[in-house]
C-alpha cells in the first residue's frame, strides 16, 4: 500500500479542505477566500519557481492567448468553488465534480469513445445529482443554485484540464510552473475587491489561519501530491483512488462539523463512490 501513499493522501488533502471551505464561508465572503486561498498558493508556486522566472515569462509572452484560457477558467473554477459551498454541502460538490470531470471530457472526445461510455458517464453524473439532492439538508431551489453552480464550476475544471495539457505538449512547461502562472486573474479581478472587502469589513486571524489551511490543503499539498502520484502509478490508476474522496469528506464532516449521516445517506454516498470508480475504468480520453 505504499506506493499509493501519495494518492490516498492526495484525497485526504482534497476531501478535508472542502470541510473547511464550507465553514470559512460562513463569515468570509467567497471572493475574499479566493483571492487569499489561491493568492497564497500563486506566492508559494512563485518562490518555487523563481530561477526559472525568465523560462515563464517567455512562455507567457509566446502564449498570451492559452494563458488567458488558463487563467479564465481557473478563476470561473476556484471562485464558483467557494460559492458552492454556501448552497449545498461539501460532499454533494465533490460528488458531481468528480462525476463531471469525466462527462464533460467524454463529451469533448464523444467521436473517439463508444456509446457505451457516453452513456454510463451520463448515468453517473444523474446518479451524482440525485444522490446529492436527497444528503442535501439545503432548500430546494439552494439545492438547484449549488448544482447548477457545481456543473458550470466543473465544465470550466474540465476546459483548464484539456488548455494546461495542450501548453504542456507546445511548451515542456512542468506542472509546478503551470501553476504559478494560472492565477494571475484570480488575484487581479479577486484582489480589487478583496482589498475594498477587507478595508470596509475587516478579517479576523482565525478566519485568514483558516484560509492558509485551505491554501495548503486544498491547492499546495495536493498538486504536488497528485503530480508524484500520475508520474508514479500513471493517471488512470491515480484516477481510481478519487472515488474515496466523497467518503472521506463525509468521514471529516462528521468529525470536523458534527454532522450526523442517516444509513440511507451512508449507503448512497458508497453507492456514488462505487459509480465514480467505475467511470475512471471506462476509456475516456
Amino acid at each position: 500500500m505504499l506506493k499509493y501513499k501519495e494518492i490516498i493522501a492526495f484525497c485526504i488533502f482534497f476531501a478535508l479542505s472542502f470541510v473547511f471551505m464550507s465553514r470559512v464561508v460562513k463569515s468570509v465572503d467567497p471572493i475574499v477566500s479566493t483571492f487569499i486561498t489561491y493568492g497564497l498558493a500563486a506566492i508559494f508556486f512563485f518562490s518555487v519557481n523563481v530561477r526559472s522566472r525568465k523560462l515563464i515569462l517567455d512562455i507567457l509572452l509566446n502564449n498570451k492567448k492559452l494563458i488567458f484560457k488558463i487563467n479564465l477558467s481557473t478563476l470561473i473554477n476556484t471562485l464558483l468553488a467557494f460559492y458552492v459551498v454556501l448552497y449545498i454541502s461539501p460532499i454533494a460538490y465533490i460528488m458531481v465534480f468528480f462525476s463531471g470531470l469525466s462527462f464533460f471530457n467524454a463529451l469533448h472526445h464523444h467521436r473517439a469513445i463508444s456509446n457505451l461510455e457516453k452513456v454510463m458517464n451520463i448515468v453517473a453524473l444523474a446518479l451524482a445529482i440525485s444522490i446529492s439532492f436527497l444528503i442535501s439538508n439545503a432548500e430546494v431551489y439552494d439545492t438547484l443554485v449549488g448544482l447548477c453552480l457545481t456543473l458550470i464550476s466543473t465544465l470550466f475544471g474540465a476546459f483548464y484540464m484539456r488548455e494546461s495539457a495542450h501548453l504542456h505538449q507546445e511548451t515542456g512547461i512542468s506542472a509546478s510552473q503551470i501553476l504559478a502562472i494560472r492565477f494571475f486573474m484570480v488575484i487581479t479581478l479577486c484582489g480589487v475587491y478583496s482589498i475594498f472587502s477587507i478595508g470596509q469589513y475587516g478579517i479576523s486571524i482565525h478566519d485568514l489561519a483558516l484560509l492558509s489551511v485551505i491554501a495548503i490543503t486544498g491547492c499546495i499539498v495536493p498538486m504536488f501530491l497528485m503530480q508524484k502520484s500520475i508520474k508514479k502509478l500513471g493517471a488512470k490508476v491515480t484516477a481510481q483512488f478519487t472515488p474515496l474522496t466523497p467518503i472521506l469528506c463525509l468521514i471529516f464532516m462528521t468529525l470536523v462539523e458534527n454532522e450526523r449521516f442517516s444509513v440511507l445517506e451512508v449507503s448512497l454516498t458508497l453507492l456514488m463512490a462505487l459509480a465514480m470508480l467505475y467511470q475512471t475504468t471506462l476509456k475516456n480520453p
